[in-house]
């Protein structure tokens, strides 16, 4: 009888698990970023921002491990980051709901440009917004990578306030190339993405 009442003690502590902690975490992919590392593969996206992607992005990529210079890799990988270069999934522009950062280059010439956009969902619908934050056509772009960083880090509750900081997280976007190291941080303020240099 105990052996009874411990099964269904464990069996009724996973449903209320699962049952309360989708209204606390909307989306499985970030609550896999809070626990491990980002999965590095588009499939792992909600579907309205892969057909985005397939739609109105279709010459390009993310941003892959093998596509950075050797470098930017060594940087990448001495910061000891477990996330991927590409993807960043944080809450950039809300408190409660998660955007998507991504890193986009050229299918055919990885190195000959990128696309920085974050996919927001405003509605609690399905779909999701897409903004161009940076975009280049320059060689190089195999010294760029892209990751989660929190505000805090960066901001004073005083300084938050005076320059109206949205959000909790920003996306670090880090220049590693062999010649020189640029980190700028995009945090989210008065509708918009706005850039700052950082020491990283």
């Amino acid at each position: 009888m105990t052996g009874l009442r411990s099964t269904l003690g464990l069996m009724f502590l996973i449903t209320a698990a699962l049952v309360f902690g989708e209204t606390d975490c909307p989306s499985p992919m970030l609550a896999r970023a809070a626990e491990g590392p980002v999965p590095c593969n588009l499939g792992s996206l909600p579907s309205d921002i892969q057909n985005r992607l397939k739609g109105e992005f279709g010459s390009w990529k993310v941003q892959e491990p093998e596509n950075l210079s050797e470098h930017t890799r060594k940087s990448w990988a001495g910061k000891k980051l477990s996330a991927c270069p590409e993807i960043a999934v944080g809450l950039f522009q809300s408190a409660k709901t998660p955007s998507y950062a991504l890193l986009l280059v050229p299918i055919d010439h990885p190195d000959a440009g990128y696309r920085f956009l974050v996919f927001s969902n405003k509605t609690g619908k399905p779909s999701y917004e897409t903004t161009v934050v940076e975009k280049s056509d320059d060689h190089g772009a195999s010294s760029y990578f892209i990751r989660k960083v929190p505000i805090s880090r960066y901001f004073s509750e005083e300084s938050k306030r005076k320059i109206q900081v949205q959000a909790t997280e920003a996306i670090l976007m880090v220049d590693s190339a062999e010649q020189e190291y640029e980190a700028d941080i995009y945090f989210w303020s008065n509708g918009r993405f706005r850039r700052e240099p950082v020491d990283d």
